[in-house]
């Protein structure tokens, strides 16, 4: 059995913390509290984990700050190739402030100290980008997915069970179609689909079908009881045989969106293609999607987060070295998001939330412009 040892250098029940100092000068308590756990002149690997979002240049400042002050108090680093002795240090944040905490593995030894730290607020940057949504269509049967074709004049809406076809006249969407989608067992509790036009036709995906067909002059489809793959944020994906969650070989885990090298996992949180977690996401729930570059950002993802109640928020952020950054302010919404898609138009996504007033799905398209 794996021995457990806790420095408890901290008491959560405390009154107030300390007054707010910058994270460079927690290196030498945190490297004290440290060598305590050691015996002087011990060689470790050194690991560091960030799950907050921290400036680049300031994490790198505290990185080697700590290996200094470590050096200073006997600790001697090494390449983490070594596997004798390890030393592990995260960073995470909550409400109160940050929290340090370092792990001293030997063996089956583990011994562990934790230091908080009041950081100095980080200053609020400017938003970028400003979101703009364009309400598209609304139903009460949930709404998977939708395509807008033929220059906006045509519209495909998936739902469970069936593909419709709408034609717009006058200003209003009349019924053209709808092809029946024979699934290979009952809906889930929270249906999911998508759906995708190209030079072979409209094809699309449920779990445990997949259909291809025509979608004009109507629409036809053609099902096999397949879990076939499509790409989706660079990858390979297709849901899994007994379930609504995507995998691929390209990741760690099953996953309910992908994103700019992320995913959001089954676990509930946002990790990485290996299964680290992506720094500056704790907020974001089971929907992103990458909407492609704006404003100078190369790579924009956006994502659902918990709003008040009921509701949802979503954002849009910059990805840079497993970092996220808001990127524009919080857009609230009137309900939570049950779908989030790129669209078949560049820089657009499928936005589907279900209305907490009225209980109907509403679909819109999302876009991208410059803040002012």
């Amino acid at each position: 059995m794996s021995r457990v040892a806790f420095a408890l250098l901290f008491c959560w029940m405390a009154p107030a913390l300390a007054p707010a100092q910058p994270l460079g000068e927690a290196a030498g308590p945190l490297a004290a509290r440290i060598s305590s756990l050691l015996q002087r002149r011990t060689t470790v690997s050194l690991e560091f984990q960030n799950l907050t979002p921290l400036a680049p240049a300031e994490w790198s400042s505290f990185r080697g700050a700590l290996e200094d002050e470590l050096r200073k108090a006997g600790v001697e680093t090494a390449a983490t190739a070594q596997p004798e002795n390890r030393l592990r240090v995260t960073i995470s944040e909550n409400a109160r402030g940050l929290l340090l905490v370092a792990e001293a593995i030997s063996g089956e030894s583990r011994q562990v100290a934790m230091l908080p730290w009041n950081a100095p607020p980080r200053a609020e940057a400017k938003a970028r980008i400003k979101m703009t949504m364009q309400p598209i269509w609304e139903q009460a049967e949930p709404v998977l997915d939708l395509l807008l074709l033929d220059s906006g004049a045509a519209l495909l809406v998936l739902a469970p069970g069936k593909v419709s076809s709408y034609r717009l006249a006058n200003g209003k969407w009349t019924l053209a179609g709808v092809a029946t989608v024979s699934v290979a067992r009952p809906p889930a509790r929270d249906p999911r689909g998508r759906m995708e036009i190209g030079s072979s036709g409209l094809r699309v995906y449920l779990p445990g079908v997949t259909c291809g067909g025509a979608s004009e002059p109507e629409v036809k489809l053609t099902c096999s009881t397949a879990n076939e793959w499509w790409r989706d944020s660079g990858w390979q994906v297709r849901w899994q045989t007994n379930g609504n969650l995507l995998e691929s070989d390209s990741v760690r885990g099953a996953f309910y969106t992908a994103a700019s090298g992320m995913v959001a996992a089954a676990e509930g949180r946002t990790q990485d293609r290996t299964g680290e977690p992506v720094a500056g996401t704790d907020a974001w729930g089971s929907d992103l999607a990458t909407i492609g570059s704006a404003c100078g950002i190369e790579s924009t993802v956006v994502a659902a987060k918990a709003g008040d109640g009921p509701r949802d928020e979503i954002q849009a952020y910059e990805v840079t070295n497993g970092l996220a950054r808001a990127a524009s302010e919080a857009l609230d919404l009137p309900g939570p998001v049950t779908a989030l898609w790129r669209a078949e138009t560049t820089g657009q996504l499928t936005v589907v939330i279900r209305n907490s007033k009225t209980g109907t799905y509403e679909a819109s398209r999302l876009g991208l412009a410059c803040a002012e």
